[in-house]
């Protein structure tokens, strides 16, 4: 059966060639729980095929390879061709991919284990890759799922003939980003950069939003021509997503339609099981679309203030104002939770401890209270968002209730917290904490309030000590009145500045539901971060990131009247 401008691969009664704009009708017919197509589809991908491993399955060779039944394909493995050492031979496990286009682009690799980690630099050296995507850890879980194949800050590390010296790191919220230069003697050095996703959980799949937000860092960086090398643990899983994310993107974008199956498929020719299980099979679908959403919202530094006046100074008609079509177009994105997501807040028990029963977390983004006290469960209607640099810089939640106090400190005592943001209408403090200089108690904890609180642009900051038994913890208290900007702003700063003392920094933000002005502070500490590191804002984007987690926040659209 054939489409428009191409052929339909119809497998039994379903198509795999989609248009972009159709993907997320797609993915809406296709995964459901009753009837999940994509499983179907999964199931119908050629599995490996061992007789064409003879070089992996090589007695010589066995010890190579990291896991006992992942073997390079022999027709498509990278052969290597100079030896450093007595004992090198040719074989590493890796297979290069080719592109949607059916031109070779990627190196697909297991992670390198000790004995492999010369192999590991033999094939970058060859091959001359400029640029490593790193989708594992070293360690998960307590297992170790790859060696540190570069050197620690400031050291050189000695491979064979090549000296390999550590430039520069730059920690992001979900991925790090590293810059080496490889020299052999005689030889002119090279620079390779290394963009190492962190955030991609064991055995499961990632955010797609975080996905496709370090796909785009990659692809800034990357300068067609060479070849990619990625590698995760084994080579296949999530490498074979990166891979058909990155080059199904281009060709979505170029063309308009996309055929994830037939892809996959193409890919699992060069090396065995590239995209592991179904469920990455449906993450690079899901991430496609997210991908396929991105509109061009990045401003750079020198162009913020005329893009900003430009776009608050519109006269146009309301529903013709830019501003207008992006926010209707981020409330669009939205993520839709069902009843089942949210079910904690509902249960009996978790029910009177919310401020409103339209605002609950989803499950999966929840921090959970772990500190025994009679009669309490492990809720608190909060949820864990993360900052430009760390995965769960921001727990946001409601100003404690009568009854829930005592989960607010249990909160700060369980996940480390190193600041109280409070968000109100004054800058007067609030019941629920002693006033300056004094002590109250909330069983079993005991609060203290220092006595060398200071105000600054509309900022009251103090500190307060919570004590039960043995431990003692001492957090930054910052009360903002919301609705002053300057406020909000420095606020963001002093928070920013102390920031730069942790190597992990945990604040709980407050406002009356937890959603609205705890939104606006957090985007705004995250696109003053961006600025800062990158040179560039994506406003759009830092709200997405957030709604991703706690869609009731920005949801509304207030365009100041320009006098």
């Amino acid at each position: 059966m054939s489409g428009d401008n191409g052929v339909y691969y119809n497998t039994a009664d379903f198509t795999t060639d989609i248009k972009t704009e159709e993907l997320l009708s797609v993915i809406s017919e296709k995964n459901t729980k009753e009837n999940n197509v994509f499983l179907v589809e999964y199931k119908k991908l050629p599995v490996g095929n061992l007789d064409i491993c003879k070089a992996g399955k090589q007695q010589e060779n066995v010890v190579k390879n990291r896991f006992k039944t992942t073997f390079p394909y022999d027709h498509s493995r990278v052969i290597l061709k100079e030896n450093w050492a007595d004992n090198d031979n040719d074989y590493i496990n890796a297979n290069f991919i080719k592109n949607c286009d059916g031109e070779r682009a990627y190196i697909a690799a297991q992670g390198p284990k000790n004995v492999t980690l010369a192999d590991f630099w033999r094939m970058i050296w060859q091959e001359n890759v400029k640029l490593i995507v790193m989708l594992t850890n070293i360690i998960e879980n307590g297992k170790n799922k790859c060696t540190q194949y570069w050197p620690e800050k400031d050291k050189v590390l000695d491979v064979g003939p090549c000296k390999i010296r550590f430039l520069e790191e730059t920690m992001y919220a979900f991925h790090t980003k590293r810059e080496f230069t490889v020299q052999q003697t005689n030889s002119s050095k090279r620079t390779i950069t290394q963009f190492h996703y962190t955030a991609w959980p064991d055995h499961d799949t990632p955010e797609e939003l975080g996905l496709v937000q370090f796909h785009r860092a990659v692809t800034k960086q990357y300068q067609s021509g060479g070849l990619m090398l990625v590698h995760c643990s084994a080579g296949v899983g999530r490498t074979g997503t990166f891979i058909g994310l990155d080059s199904l993107l281009k060709k979505g974008r170029e063309s308009g339609r996309i055929n994830v199956f037939e892809f996959v498929k193409q890919m699992r020719e060069d090396r065995m099981t590239m995209v592991q299980t179904a469920d990455q099979y449906i993450c690079l679908h899901k991430a496609l679309l997210c991908g396929f959403q991105e509109k061009d919202t990045v401003i750079g530094e020198n162009n913020i203030p005329t893009k900003i006046s430009s776009l608050l100074q519109d006269t146009s008609p309301l529903n013709q104002k830019l501003l207008y079509k992006e926010f209707k177009y981020l409330q669009a994105l939205k993520p839709s939770y069902d009843e089942e997501d949210r079910e904690d807040g509902k249960k009996p028990e978790n029910k009177d401890k919310n401020n409103d029963l339209k605002i609950l977390p989803v499950s999966k983004y929840r921090p959970y209270l772990t500190s025994y006290i009679k009669g309490r469960t492990d809720y608190i209607n909060a949820v864990c968002v993360p900052s430009f640099t760390e995965p769960s810089a921001f727990i946001l939640t409601q100003y404690p209730l009568k009854d829930t106090e005592v989960d607010l400190w249990r909160l700060c005592m369980d996940h480390n917290v190193h600041a109280l943001v409070v968000l109100g209408e004054n800058s007067q403090g609030v019941s629920w904490i002693p006033q300056k200089g004094s002590t109250s108690c909330c069983t079993p904890y005991s609060l203290t309030t220092g006595n060398t609180g200071s105000s600054i642009s509309g900022v009251s900051q103090d500190t307060l000590v919570i004590s039960v038994e043995e431990q003692r913890k001492e957090l930054d208290i910052f009360y903002i009145p919301f609705g002053n900007d300057s406020a909000i702003l420095k606020g963001v700063e002093l928070l920013l500045d102390k920031q730069k003392h942790h190597s992990s920094h945990t604040a709980v933000v407050l406002s009356k539901d937890g959603t609205e002005e705890v939104g606006v502070f957090c985007v705004l500490h995250n696109v003053l971060q961006q600025l800062r590191m990158d040179k560039e804002v994506d406003i759009f984007t830092a709200v997405r990131q957030i709604q991703t987690r706690r869609p009731e926040v920005i949801s509304k659209l207030v365009i100041p009247t320009i006098s």
